[in-house]
Parts: C-alpha cells; structure tokens; sequence
C-alpha cells in the first residue's frame, strides 16, 4: 500500500509527527481570533498578528532553505520541531493580547525548517507518485486538526483556554519525539555553480509558479481570519458551533488531499487546483448566501475545505520544476515570497471586515472564482500541445 502511495519509512514518521503537531494546534487554532477578542483585542489585532506572523515566516524560510541544501535536512526539521515546542506555553501565560506576539515570533520563526520539510518528502517520494505523497504528508496535518477544534471549544468552555494550550504543548512534544526516528539526509551533492541563477530568466518556471501563489494567498489571505469572527459577531453561533465546523472544514480538506494528489497525476496541476478553487467559491457563497443558517455553513466548510486542499498541489509543482538536490533553495524561495504576500492581506482584510464584516468575504468570493476560471479555461504561459504531425 505504501509503495502505491510513494510512501517510506520516514515519510511515515513524518506523517505521525504532522498528525500529533495538527492536533496540538487544532485544539486553538480555531479559537484563536477569539482567544486575542478575550486578551482585549480586535479585528485589527487579529489582522495584526496574521502580518507578523507572515513577515517572522518569509525572514526566515530562504535561509532555511538555502542551508537544507547544505546541511542534514532531518536535524533542521527536528530543531524547528523544538522550538515551537514551548510557545503554547508562552499563550497560556500571556495577560494581553499584545503578551502573544513573542510566542507568534517563536512559533513562525520556526518556519526555517519548512523547506527542509518538503525536501525531504521531494527526495523520500517515487517521482511518479510525488503529488499523492506530499499531499499525504502535508495535509494528514489536518487529520490532527479534525479532532482538536471541538476538543479545545469543550475545554475553553469548561475549563479555560489556559488548558487548551498546555495540552497542546505536550501534543507538539510527542510530535517533535516522532522525528527522532527518520534517518538523516545529508546534502546529495555539492551545489554547481555552473546552473542556472535564481531568478526569472534562469527560472521561469519557478517564478511562474511563485507569483502565482503569492497572488493567491493574498486574496484568501483577506477573508479566512475573519471566518470564525464573522461567525461569531454575524451569526451568532456558539463556540462549540464553530469548532464543529472547523473540524468538518479540515475533515473534508485532510481526505480530499490525496484525492487531489491522485488527480492531479491525472489530469494536470494547473486544472486541479482551478477546480479546487471552483469549490472554495461556493464555499464563500455558501456563507454569503445564509449567514445565520448552521446548515449552509456546514455546505460551506465541506466546499471550502475540500477545495483549499487542493492549494497543496502549489508545492508538488515546485518539487517537479528544481533539481532534488536544491529543493530546500527552491522550497525557501518560494515560502519566501508566499509568505510575504499573504503577509499583507490580513491587515487590510480586517480594515473592511470593521467598516463591514461581509466586505473581505464578498472580495474573495470574486477573486477567488476569477482565479479558477482563468486556471481552468486561460492560465497564461501554459504549454501549448505538439501541432500535428503532417504526413509526407
């Protein structure tokens, strides 16, 4: 089974770890612009902590990635592993929500070993089955998630978020202990400087697929920190509400990512994750359509959930484009400016959620659907097919 999947012993591990990890961050991930609400903060504030976040991100994945290409990648991913084990803690103690922003530092700033990460599924993964492994292992960080929204809703209801977090800070040790286990992956070989430069004329390809990204995580970037916040403050939902409709988002989102792997081996990356994106549309409208309305919301996190995973396939296209040996490069150049992008939308996302919460959903809602018609039908710089072959 695991052949069929491309999967090996240490993607395995790797999958583990990202399980337990989902889980530890499942437990608030959800609450957590409701947890900055209580600390005193705001829309703004949510937006706030969203951009440090992508700014402490893109400071620090390109030089995480250009050292994944020259030291072992396995001692890299342990060491962000360690690093974010103490900042659930750091949450638990904060007195305002000002008091987060050293704990979001640490936990993003651990990012440095993201590339290294993903190239180690590159490198661990059979080449024709990398769509269906890295989505096995990137998205099972969902399957951790599933469980922990409703969990964590109980215990901050019952019991406080206090607790939330240290449970989830004994999740993020068992998950750093599963990497223990993976053997080492040293660099394949030096690197030459007689390649190609990384830039848009050495890496065309590369780039196309970056500014692509960067422009997507800008516009869902706007509207999916306001989602549990304009479920709250619009539609009046419960607590528990919202955590059972974040775990079935992230349910339908951690089973449909080897799907979308399967498919996109199948059918081109390009098409899938336009009809990915087809789904988060009508994901968007489902809200829009009846906001007070549990039922189409539950609609919507099936759609929204289901086609953001499909976003995924973003890095196996990245993985098909470079050298193996220099992925961790090619992976931190990417997250680089993915990061930075999505690093400035929640700002102005929450500037028209306070004037009017529906303002950053309707705009992604537009984008969004623009996006995977111009994917499906028009996506510039897509190769053209052979011309026929004219017979003598």
């Amino acid at each position: 089974m695991g052949k069929k999947l491309g999967m090996t012993h240490d993607l395995w591990w790797l999958t583990l770890s990202m399980g337990l990890w989902g889980l530890g961050f499942g437990l608030y991930g959800i609450l957590w612009p409701l947890y900055i609400e209580k600390l005193g903060g705001n829309a703004v504030s949510v937006g706030i902590m969203s951009t440090i976040a992508g700014i402490a991100t893109a400071l620090v994945v390109f030089p995480g990635g250009y050292l994944a290409d020259r030291i072992d990648r396995r001692t890299i991913v342990l060491w962000g592993w360690i690093l974010g084990v103490p900042v659930p803690f750091l949450f638990a103690w904060a007195p305002s929500w000002q008091w987060l922003i050293p704990g979001v530092l640490l936990y993003f700033g651990s990012a440095f070993s993201t590339p290294a990460l993903q190239a180690v599924v590159v490198e661990e993964a059979q080449s024709n089955h990398l769509s269906t492994a890295y989505n096995i292992v990137m998205s099972v960080f969902g399957a951790g998630m599933v469980v922990g929204p409703p969990i964590g809703a109980y215990l901050a209801t019952h019991w406080s978020y206090q607790t939330v977090f240290i449970l989830s800070g004994f999740l993020y040790l068992l998950s750093t202990l599963a990497i223990v286990p993976v053997k080492s992956h040293p660099p394949q070989q030096s690197i030459k400087p007689k390649r190609p430069r990384w830039t848009p004329k050495g890496r065309p390809r590369l780039f196309q697929w970056m500014m692509f990204a960067a422009g997507l995580a800008i516009v869902q970037g706007m509207a999916f920190p306001y989602v549990v916040p304009f479920w709250k403050s619009v539609s009046h939902f419960s607590l528990q509400t919202i955590g059972y409709l974040g775990s079935l988002g992230i349910l339908c989102g951690t089973l449909s990512g080897p799907v979308w792997g399967k498919v996109g081996e199948k059918y081109g990356i390009t098409n899938t994750i336009g009809w990915g994106l087809g789904l988060v549309t009508l994901g968007w409208l489902a809200i829009l359509w009846a906001p007070t309305s549990v039922t189409w919301a539950l609609i919507s996190g099936v759609f929204r959930g289901t086609g953001e995973s499909a976003r995924g396939l973003q890095g196996v296209a990245v993985g098909r484009v470079v050298r193996r040996e220099e992925a961790g490069t090619a992976y931190g150049l990417f997250n680089l400016v993915t990061e930075s992008a999505g690093a400035l939308a929640p700002l102005p996302g929450g500037l028209l959620y306070t004037h009017w919460p529906y303002a950053p959903l309707i705009l992604a809602t537009f984008l969004t659907g623009l996006i995977a018609w111009w994917l499906v039908n028009g996506l510039p710089g897509r190769p053209l097919p052979p011309p026929p072959v004219m017979e003598s």
